[in-house]
């Protein structure tokens, strides 16, 4: 309900913005439950196909165990690496998944290669999935230490709250700054550039 239609109710503009404080807290929780039940349905998604790929090749591992193609040994050997396999998996799935929503509560911008540059400084021997599988351990301290090396990685903050994200990236501490697609591609020109120019001079 807009501010207007409260009013058009009768009410006061304190009652006005009680109403909508509590309405737009309400909001946030939905929003919030709504994210929570989006990734615990990602999470039951990988786990059903991490356990029927490790299902199939165990299957296998089995018709070849009876057709006597591999021995009880082999067997053992194959049964261990796809429990192995299985397992990570899993936790990779966990590790980035949580990786993606670090950097979304820093407010990291979210084009392609912003996050493919941040995720590259990541030091995963620095960070580890947390007992309860709920964040990164030391994320938050590496992440800090790129908001003041490189500031262009985050979203620009202001008053009423951050700038959401354009196509581009195109946010930072200063208005001027450019995107990261932007530098990556000029780069990229400057090094053809420079190696068009070698090829002809050669």
């Amino acid at each position: 309900m807009k501010r207007e239609e409260l009013k058009a109710m009768g009410l006061t503009d304190e009652q006005v913005e009680s109403v909508m404080a509590k309405n737009g807290a309400e909001v946030a929780a939905l929003n919030t439950q709504i994210t929570t039940l989006q990734s615990e349905k990602s999470q039951l998604e990988n786990d059903k196909k991490v356990i029927t790929k490790e299902k199939e090749d165990k299957e296998k591992a089995i018709a070849d165990l009876q057709k006597n193609s591999i021995s009880k040994d082999e067997y053992d050997k194959k049964i261990k690496e796809i429990e192995d396999n299985a397992k990570k998996e899993n936790e990779d799935y966990i590790y980035n998944d949580l990786l993606n929503k670090g950097l979304d509560d820093a407010k990291v911008l979210k084009d392609k290669f912003t996050r493919e540059a941040v995720i590259s400084l990541i030091n995963k021997d620095k960070t580890k999935i947390s007992d309860d599988k709920k964040s990164l351990v030391g994320l938050k301290e590496l992440i800090e230490g790129y908001k003041k090396e490189a500031p262009h990685f985050f979203e620009k903050k202001k008053a009423s709250g951050y700038e959401p994200v354009d196509p581009d990236g195109n946010k930072g501490d200063e208005g001027d700054n450019i995107s990261m697609a932007t530098n990556f591609a000029k780069e990229a020109n400057k090094s053809e550039s420079q190696e068009t120019k070698s090829q002809f001079f050669n």
